[in-house]
């Protein structure tokens, strides 16, 4: 696996986060209670420590001229000359991103960075500095945080 480096801009974690999390936890809680056994004991905690290290394992670097996403410590390379718009968005698509109302949507020139027309959904910490950082590298981006946007 290749070793990059640069700045790290972590994955937000707001309300709907925590919200998430405390769910799993009353899932876990409940059965614990109904069932005389130790088996809820030991596969819930084990299920909210997985949700927790999931979620901690998003985060973002900018790597020279790629944005690298990792997911589960997993890194994924996309080249930043390839991104044609970063705009906010309000979708609650599965992506990068642990934040449900903090989340950019990144869309790319060529379908074939992403295999898929769907843009990447990320929710870093620092919003204007990263993408600061990332017209700084590539100035062409389109930047569309305005709420009024017809296409969330």
């Amino acid at each position: 696996m290749e070793k990059f480096n640069g700045i790290r801009y972590n994955s937000r974690w707001d309300s709907s986060t925590w919200l998430i999390i405390a769910i799993t936890m009353v899932c876990c809680v409940i059965p614990c209670f109904l069932d005389d056994g130790i088996g809820p004991i030991i596969i819930c905690p084990m299920m909210l420590v997985f949700i927790i290290v999931t979620f901690r394992s998003v985060y973002y670097k900018i790597d020279g001229d790629r944005l690298v996403v990792y997911q589960f410590f997993i890194p994924t390379a996309y080249p930043i000359d390839k991104i044609k718009e970063i705009r906010k968005t309000k979708s609650i698509l599965s992506a990068p991103a642990t934040s449900l109302t903090n989340r950019l949507a990144v869309t790319f020139t060529e379908r074939k960075v992403l295999k898929s027309s769907m843009p990447l959904i990320i929710s870093p910490v620092r919003r204007e500095e990263f993408i600061s950082h990332i017209l700084s590298i590539n100035p062409d981006i389109m930047v569309n945080l305005d709420n009024r946007t017809s296409s969330d």
